[in-house]
């Protein structure tokens, strides 16, 4: 089972500290959503991860803040995927789509669809292929849930994340 979490849209206290201690338990890849955040702030708060996390950070944004701060790559809707192919093939970094269907991918072309490293998808399809990843929130995960979880929502809202995100990985 991978597992990629989210970080929360909003900021807070000792946020990176609890990153470093949640990545020690088996998260695989750091997806950055921080939209109430200018550039600026951004930058700080990608900087202040350490650089083992970086590298396998998505940004929720930028493909040029991400391949500026060496991320694993950028994450974007559908949407965008649909109105910039060209830029998305011209991006260096791994590319991460989110979709509401996995039958989604099919308005994208098949040499993007290629490049595509990992989808978030939040309606879970019949079959979980390996690139992909069922959106969850913590608070509602069930033993069903599928191999890969990509947790969007949830985490941050317990009181104690660290351990919280222990019991998550044990399911």
């Amino acid at each position: 089972m991978q597992y990629i979490l989210f970080t929360s849209a909003e900021s807070f206290v000792d946020e990176v500290d609890l990153i470093e201690k949640i990545f020690a338990n088996d998260v695989d890849y750091l997806y950055v959503q921080k939209p109430y955040m200018n550039d600026r702030q951004r930058e700080r708060f990608l900087l202040s991860i350490p650089e083992e996390i970086r590298m396998k950070t998505f940004l929720c944004g930028s493909p040029s803040m991400a391949q500026e701060f060496s991320l694993a790559g950028f994450h974007q809707p559908m949407e965008w995927f649909v109105q910039n192919g060209g830029a998305a093939l011209r991006a260096s970094g791994l590319l991460s789509v989110e979709v509401e269907y996995l039958r989604d991918l099919e308005k994208l072309s098949p040499e993007l669809r290629s490049k595509i490293f990992q989808v978030v998808v939040k309606n879970k399809p019949e079959r979980v292929p390996e690139n992909v990843f069922v959106a969850c929130d913590a608070t509602e995960l069930s033993d069903d849930e599928p191999p890969n979880r990509a947790i969007v929502s949830g985490i941050w809202e317990f009181a104690d994340s660290v351990s919280a995100w222990r019991r998550l990985c044990l399911k």
